[in-house]
């Protein structure tokens, strides 16, 4: 979609300004909240939100843009890549990412502490990770995350429309997903070092309190192919996962 981060700054800036109030009112910021943005652009966001927050950081690769953000009262930018940086410490997160780099970031923001953030992504990101499509973002993001859609954003609403709607998102942490299948998900995740059958084993009987030998019986009778049980979870298509998905639903 996008070859880095700079060409979605380039091509997409939000400019409605109903949508942009809409945006900043969700996180309902205040003195007490230490706020990253991820991708700030212009500053359009930002020049709203700092004024209203304890610290404001912005995490901004284009340093073309030097000029619009180093003159933002309580602001602290970090010029470089979201992937590469070290991720400030921050209670709310506010960010647009192009979709060629959400599932690196996604996987990111699993190891870093926060406890919400709202995102502006496009369709097919909604599509994938809210509505729970079978995909490994999908997976991942709602074993460790609450996804909430919060708003449609049309074309329009950019200075260069984009082809599709966009969605303002919001994501909280949770400490642990409430469906068996999505404990199960972010088991084999934690263990991607290991065979499905072997991280398989271990979230069972770690969930469910099973002996090796009990764990062993349910994976047997689950039919799984050998192939799929020699894989690991990084390693598995998304075919491989609709197979593994059906099967968890009926645990």
């Amino acid at each position: 979609m996008f070859k880095n981060d700079t060409d979605y700054l380039d091509q997409h800036f939000l400019v409605d300004e109903d949508i942009i109030n809409k945006y900043i009112d969700f996180p309902k910021f205040n003195k007490n909240d230490v706020v990253l943005e991820i991708g700030p652009g212009k500053g359009t966001l930002t020049k709203k939100i700092a004024p209203k927050v304890r610290k404001m950081y912005a995490i901004e690769l284009d340093e073309r843009l030097k000029n619009y953000l180093e003159a933002i009262p309580n602001l602290e930018v970090i010029w470089g890549s979201v992937l590469d940086v070290k991720i400030p410490k921050a209670n709310k997160i506010i960010t647009s990412l192009p979709y060629s780099i959400i599932e690196p970031f996604i996987y990111k923001m699993i190891k870093t502490d926060f406890d919400e953030m709202y995102m502006l992504m496009g369709d097919k990101f909604v599509l994938n990770v809210v509505d729970k499509e079978i995909t490994k973002l999908s997976v991942i993001t709602n074993s460790f995350f609450k996804t909430e859609k919060l708003l449609e954003v049309p074309p329009i609403a950019f200075d260069i429309p984009p082809r599709t709607d966009s969605y303002i998102v919001k994501m909280e942490k949770v400490a642990e997903p409430e469906s068996k299948k999505y404990q199960i998900y972010r088991g084999l995740y934690l263990l991607d070092e290991k065979k499905i059958k072997n991280s398989l084993m271990e979230t069972l009987i770690k969930l469910n309190k099973l002996t090796k030998r009990e764990a062993k019986e349910i994976i047997k009778n689950m039919h799984l192919s050998e192939r799929i049980l020699e894989e690991k979870f990084s390693s598995l298509s998304n075919n491989d996962l609709k197979i593994l998905d059906k099967v968890l639903e009926n645990l």
